[in-house]
């Protein structure tokens, strides 16, 4: 009889414990909570561009063949237009001198050439920059003749000129050398006078880019 007191407490007990094990084993998980959602930062906005300015003076000689040649100085203010990248206008006044004596006078040609130039920069490095330049624009020119055995007379004349070259810059922060290469061709006519003041020129120059 114990025996089977003993049995029969076993088959209870295994029959009570298997609910509860089974029930553990089924337990359900909590549900995670949903990620939260990211938004992308927005991309930061480029500051606008704005109108740069640079003014240049710059001396130098030139020579048109002959007696045709001596000094010359240019002015040059440069507009650089938002969006335009590379390429730039230039605004030059330019005076060139070519002077010689004809028997017992002397002869002095002045002219003074305004001119629209474009820029484009073909080579931008940290202290090198390889500019071409063109441009077209009117051109004063003044004749003075002075001579020993009569008055000295001045005569004047408006003509045209074109420019082709190339500047060789050295930026220097706001200062900027630069070596100027080009030639010159035009007309301004005064009779019985065949000075020239285009042909090529050279000049040497510094740059200053206003704030």
């Amino acid at each position: 009889m114990r025996w089977i007191a003993l049995l029969f407490l076993l088959c209870s007990t295994a029959a009570l414990a298997a609910p509860e094990g089974s029930s553990r084993g089924t337990s359900r998980k909590k549900p995670k909570a949903p990620p939260r959602e990211v938004r992308p930062e927005p991309p930061p906005t480029k500051p606008a561009e704005e109108m740069r300015y640079s003014l240049a003076l710059a001396g130098g000689g030139f020579h048109g063949g002959d007696f045709n040649r001596g000094p010359q100085g240019s002015a040059q203010l440069t507009l650089t237009p938002p969006g335009w990248g590379r390429f730039s206008l230039d605004v030059e006044l330019g005076w060139r001198l070519a002077r010689f004596r004809t028997g017992a006078g002397v002869s002095a040609m002045h002219s003074v050439p305004l001119l629209a130039v474009g820029r484009m920069n073909l080579v931008r490095m940290k202290h090198l920059g390889l500019d071409v330049r063109a441009g077209v624009g009117p051109l004063l020119a003044l004749h003075h003749l002075s001579s020993d055995f009569s008055a000295s007379s001045v005569r004047s004349s408006l003509g045209w000129e074109l420019l082709a070259g190339v500047q060789l810059r050295f930026p220097l922060g706001a200062i900027e050398p630069f070596l100027d290469g080009r030639v010159g061709l035009g007309e301004a006519y005064i009779p019985f006078v065949v000075g020239r003041a285009t042909g090529v020129q050279g000049l040497l120059g510094v740059r200053y880019l206003l704030p």
